[in-house]
């Protein structure tokens, strides 16, 4: 394959911990890797926890590039708010096109998942700054968030990688785009594939817009490249107005238990009795969920565990509801169909995503008619936004004439352990359900 490229890979100087502070000093390890990019410049390739972004002026010191922290965060806002298509370029098949501008990097993003890497991808220029220190050009980002499942053969809980915000520089000259042409995405995924080997992850999912032609003829030729295992699972997205199914009524009645330890800890209880045999479960403990709920709420306080209570206090149903307009501003391009009314609302700044919901379904359609209402009205939320699967439970309720079909996918290296935890999550009909539920999808 290719030709041999390094990165530098920060991470804590013990080895294989990711609980480390913030502060704590990195050890740099140079790890080369095959790579089939056609880009005949030198890349400076870096993997950062996510924790140490707001470290990144050292890290590029290290390496002679610009230390600007201005610098850095404005090239990764140029590169994040890359237009995601989810529509095929070819046939026309697809409604949507949209760009996501994040609030306040990196802290939005160290908020999702404390353990995520960053992978950069960065292409040194001929100009310097004030200190003789190279500028760059961001080529390519991604996350690396790490998950662990329950994998249910051998009863242990296992890392899996999240592969999220996958973007590909739009930088152009002399009319073409000088990294979506060369093959820089595959050198991430290379670098993708070297990080599961050091740190022993078997499964990485992630999901592209169903109709985008060209990410799954991409993910299938490098899982054959890279000999790994390859599994695709249809969503729906789905978006509703808020104004349209709230409930004033039942949002009266609803119960914040984002204080509430006991209660939280019945409301997770209640997720696994539901979902425990999905595949890659992301929430397998108490301790992981909780985690992930404190550092949301840490980012955006108004995001809440909401509950519509029993008559005896009980929970009748449940959801935690993020709003992702403390995190980012989404805007659409060009977009078709019932799309284009909701772009000319101009109402997408801001956006719920409730997620984790128990409870009958009856009684999950109050709940969220309660929220949507609330949300609307405290916190000028005008859209709901919910991913469906074959066999969900709630599908009726999240169904909307705004819908957006994509595809999760695994790729792994280890078939017969990967195979073995699909057979103990496939159900009589023959489904296997992968968990959708993160905070950021």
């Amino acid at each position: 394959m290719g030709k041999i490229r390094t990165f530098r890979y920060f991470r804590p100087l013990e080895g294989g911990r990711m609980d480390f502070h913030p502060e704590e000093s990195l050890r740099c390890d140079n790890i080369e890797i095959k790579v089939i990019d056609r880009f005949k410049e030198d890349l400076e390739l870096l993997v950062v926890p996510v924790r140490s972004l707001e470290r990144i002026d050292e890290i590029l010191a290290d390496v002679g590039l610009n230390t600007s922290r201005d610098y850095f965060e404005e090239q990764c806002r140029e590169v994040i708010s890359v237009p995601e298509k989810h529509f095929n370029e070819q046939t026309g098949q697809g409604l949507l096109t949209f760009r996501v501008y994040f609030r306040n990097l990196p802290g939005s993003l160290a908020s999702i998942n404390g353990r995520a890497l960053v992978v950069l991808c960065l292409h040194p220029l001929q100009e310097r700054d004030q200190a003789g220190r190279k500028n760059y050009r961001l080529a390519g980002y991604a996350h690396v968030n790490s998950f662990d499942y329950m994998d249910h053969p051998s009863g242990a809980l296992l890392p899996s990688y999240y592969y999220n915000l996958l973007r590909v520089s739009t930088f152009s000259t002399n009319g073409k785009m000088l990294y979506r042409q060369c093959g820089m995405f595959a050198t991430i995924f290379s670098i993708f594939d070297e990080l599961t080997k050091i740190n022993g992850v078997n499964v990485g999912y992630a999901n592209f817009g169903k109709d985008n032609r060209g990410m799954q003829r991409s993910m299938a030729t490098l899982s054959r490249l890279f000999k790994k295992g390859y599994n695709q699972f249809p969503v729906d997205s789905y978006i509703k107005i808020n104004r349209l199914f709230r409930s004033r009524r039942w949002s009266e009645k609803l119960v914040d238990i984002s204080e509430d330890d006991n209660r939280i800890r019945k409301f997770h209880e209640k997720i696994l009795e539901g979902r425990d045999r999905f595949l890659l479960q992301q929430y397998a403990t108490y301790d992981a969920f909780r985690e992930m709920f404190e550092r949301v709420r840490s980012y955006s306080s108004t995001s809440r565990i909401y509950m519509l209570p029993g008559k005896n206090g009980e929970i009748r149903a449940a959801a935690l509801a993020i709003n992702w307009g403390d995190y980012f501003d989404l805007t659409l391009e060009k977009p078709r169909g019932l799309f284009k009314l909701v772009a000319l609302m101009k109402i997408t700044e801001r956006i719920l995503w409730p997620i984790h919901f128990i409870g009958e379904v009856g009684d999950v359609a109050k709940l969220l008619k309660g929220i949507a209402y609330l949300y609307e009205k405290k916190h000028k939320v005008h859209l709901s936004f919910m991913m469906s699967q074959p066999g969900d439970p709630y599908a009726r309720l999240k169904r909307s004439a705004l819908r957006d079909p994509f595809v999760y996918f695994t790729m792994y290296n280890r078939a017969k352990e990967y195979q073995d935890l699909e057979s103990s999550c496939r159900t009589k009909d023959g489904r296997v359900s992968i968990f959708t539920e993160t905070p950021l999808t």
